[in-house]
């Protein structure tokens, strides 16, 4: 596979701009061994990950560098179970087949530093001088703040320290012109007072070539990020942490959905779309005589080059520059305090997002039309903690939780839609355009205890009581412009407002057989809440999941061997799905969107590293997993053909029941080695590899024949050399080195085309850092 570069000039000028923002700030060199135990806050408490009864992967910012995972799109190579399903600009992670269909939020959300993040895209932020980042598996119900219906992503920041000054700085150079510069500085402002500044600036060209438009290339990178921390620990017994975080992305973006038409399914014989028993026609423009394609992409049968679908997953040919405008401004108070035998903890946050993104819609070099969306979301949270300190057989937590983004404007995302005949960059908005508006306000009050039945055995019950209130109402277009400026909405909408109430509860207990092996079984349940009704101005029913989980974490070999292990049972309940009721005497059939839909996990994970020798480290994770629908029906989107059932209206349904869910491959298994090597004087080198393997899944629901993603290895390269006293590091890698080409998402876009989403190819480069 050809990549593209450019000249030594334009690759000076970005290293120029890397270097200044990494005089400025740096990541740390220092790498955790892999026996060492992570500390982690799951449970609201900072605890051994060896000791708590849930499972969870734990990822050091050290381990994270070494792998190469610099964003959440590439974190499912290291946490088994977790696969991370992406079209467009919306990552969506999928843990033990929570996620896959039919929930109202998203169904494993990302939180900062223990605070929600409601959008997706919110999770595209860098991984920058990282603590760690903590993957909870399986509702949590009962002490994160919202939506934990599967489990959870926890990415938490290093904290500001008045023990010393400390500072580094690190420039990545690597193929398609990547030059990325990052790094931090702590500083401490007297005996109590510490300041902690974090910074990036990364650039790289498309990894998808745009074949007619040079400059509207795909998946390339122009963003910015910077995070400021000030501390305030007069004592031993409080402490303040004031955090201020910016970060912008102005990339062509990944298109707004998926960007690769692979053609449009039809069957040889009907000439008709079908997606079950047809073949791919390599066209996005129609065909004579032929069903599917959009007619401003061209007519293949009169020769139109651009009514024709490239087969390389990695090139597009449209006319339209794509636009990724990302905007996210946070600010967030925690204060830590011990009092009469407790810590209390407040941690409150505000945000604000923004997202603008479009692309080509007809897919094709004619101008004709652009559509994408407009987002914007402004929120506030408050959770205050209790934790009891006393060393008796009793622990405790109390908290309280508050979540709104219901206030007006504080919640929107509008649907884009342009005509580009007079000018390509400058869209003819549609009068037919509008917005959704709308929000949560989100109240919980929860407590959890743990008792000490025997020196060995302990038990823990948990409960939850959440009170959800939405509210939407939708915005019609109120000026379509032909210039650069969006359209406006307004108008006096009529707003649906929906309360639920709702209580979760966790009750596990663990036997600890020795000082080095702990035994757990739990069971937890999670839910996330339905929409508003518009007739009865109530909630739907949630979407509610109820698990069962027996563990053991063990460390073996006089703690050289770790090992964690969960085989667990989900049930996914609520789901919302179409089913269809006789109506009337004559026993008509309508179709119904209804909270009824279901799905079953079953499966097995297993975590282990090993300090095989002085030297040699190893590491393993593996799922075998289970997902299947208990019961749901999803529409065929290609019309009728290959259906098992068609409702009166003539609308085409695939009747899922026990078939496996999407992005739910029965297997996946990473393994890892790196070689410690002493140079004496010279340092040392660190080559490491890391091999990642799943079995074959599909990325849609439906059966149709182009989604299914084939199994498939992809392999992780890396050597680093570390100067003597470690100051000074550098590592070479490629990641993806066996060139795999794999599909993150899928759907079937307007006028029948099937379109793809694809990871990135193999990329390669060094990183070279130094700590002052």
């Amino acid at each position: 596979m050809k990549h593209r570069t450019t000249g030594l000039q334009a690759l000076t000028q970005r290293t120029a701009i890397a270097a200044a923002i990494a005089a400025m700030c740096g990541p740390t060199l220092a790498a955790d061994g892999p026996t060492q135990e992570i500390v982690i806050t799951a449970t609201k408490r900072a605890e051994s990950i060896g000791r708590v009864p849930v499972a969870v992967t734990a990822i050091s910012g050290e381990d994270l560098q070494e792998r190469g995972i610099t964003d959440i799109l590439s974190l499912d190579k290291a946490v088994p179970g977790l696969k991370i399903a992406n079209g467009g600009n919306d990552p969506s992670p999928i843990l033990r087949g929570a996620g896959t269909a039919g929930t109202t939020d998203i169904a494993v959300p990302f939180y900062v530093d223990g605070i929600y993040r409601p959008r997706s895209g919110q999770g595209l932020a860098s991984y920058l001088d990282l603590e760690r980042v903590e993957v909870l598996r399986g509702p949590q119900g009962t002490l994160f703040g919202r939506n934990t219906y599967g489990g959870l992503i926890n990415i938490v920041p290093k904290r500001p320290s008045t023990k010393g000054l400390d500072a580094g700085v690190a420039v990545t150079l690597g193929n398609y012109s990547l030059v990325k510069g990052e790094g931090f500085f702590n500083v401490p402002l007297g005996q109590d007072v510490a300041l902690r500044v974090t910074g990036s600036t990364e650039q790289r060209d498309p990894f998808v070539q745009n074949i007619f438009n040079p400059g509207a290339g795909l998946k390339d990178a122009n963003n910015i990020y910077a995070r400021a921390q000030l501390l305030w620990k007069p004592g031993n017994t409080f402490s303040a942490n004031l955090t201020v975080t910016t970060w912008e992305d102005t990339a062509n973006g990944n298109a707004d959905y998926q960007y690769k038409c692979l053609g449009v399914p039809v069957n040889a014989t009907t000439q008709q779309l079908d997606g079950v028993n047809g073949f791919m026609d390599p066209r996005c423009g129609t065909r004579t005589g032929w069903a599917g394609g959009r007619p401003q992409a061209g007519n293949i049968s009169n020769g139109d080059v651009s009514a024709q679908a490239i087969a390389d997953p990695y090139k597009v040919a449209f006319d339209f520059k794509p636009q990724r405008n990302i905007k996210e401004d946070s600010f967030s108070l925690r204060l830590d305090w011990e009092v009469a035998g407790h810590s209390v903890a407040l941690n409150a946050a505000q945000f604000k997002y923004r997202e603008l993104r479009l692309t080509d819609s007809d897919l094709s070099s004619n101008p004709a039309l652009v559509a994408g969306q407009l987002t914007n979301s402004k929120a506030h949270s408050v959770e205050v903690t209790v934790n009891s300190l006393a060393s008796g057989p009793l622990k405790y937590t109390l908290g309280a939780y508050l979540y709104d983004d219901s206030a007006a404007g504080g919640n929107n995302g509008a649907f884009l839609w342009g005509y580009t005949y007079t000018s390509p960059q400058k869209p003819a908005w549609a009068s037919w355009l509008y917005q959704g508006n709308g929000g949560t306000r989100s109240t919980a009050l929860y407590g959890q205890a743990s008792y000490a039945l025997t020196d060995k055995l302990t038990g823990s019950v948990g409960l939850r009581s959440s009170t959800d209130k939405r509210k939407s109402y939708t915005l019609n277009v109120i000026q379509s412009t032909r210039n650069d400026d969006l359209p406006s909405y307004g108008g006096s909408p009529t707003v649906n407002n929906g309360e639920d109430r709702h209580t979760d509860w966790r009750a596990s207990a663990q036997y600890q057989l020795n000082k080095d092996t702990m035994f757990y079984v739990s069971g937890a349940t999670g839910y996330i809440a339905g929409a508003v009704q518009a007739v009865t101005q109530k909630l739907l029913d949630p979407q509610t999941n109820k698990t069962y989980e027996l563990g053991v974490k063990s460390s073996l070999l006089d703690g050289k061997l770790k090992v964690y292990a969960a085989l667990f049972n989900a049930d996914y309940s609520g789901l919302t799905t179409t089913v269809f009721v006789p109506v009337g005497a004559a026993g008509t059939i309508l179709a119904q969107q209804v909270p009824g839909g279901s799905t079953r996990a079953r499966g097995l994970e297993v975590e282990a590293k090993w300090a095989a020798t002085e030297n040699l480290n190893l590491s393993l994770g593996l799922a075998a997993i289970r997902s299947t629908f208990k019961r749901f029906n999803v529409s065929n989107t290609l019309g009728t053909a290959g259906s098992d059932f068609i409702d009166p209206a003539g609308k085409g349904w695939f009747i899922m029941d026990g078939k496996k869910t999407a992005f739910s491959p029965d297997l996946t298994l990473s393994l890892g080695a790196s070689y410690y090597i002493g140079l004496g004087s010279s340092g040392s080198v660190t080559p490491s590899v890391f091999a990642f393997y799943t079995s074959s899944f599909r990325v849609l629901n439906q059966p149709f024949f182009f989604a299914t993603q084939p199994a498939y290895t992809m392999l992780d390269l890396a050597v680093t050399w570390v100067s003597p006293g470690g100051r000074l590091s550098v590592k070479g890698y490629v990641n993806n080195a066996t060139d795999e080409v794999v599909k993150t998402s899928g759907s079937v876009f307007s006028r029948g085309r099937a379109m793809a989403d694809f990871g990135l190819p193999r990329n390669m480069g060094a990183r070279m850092a130094y700590n002052f």
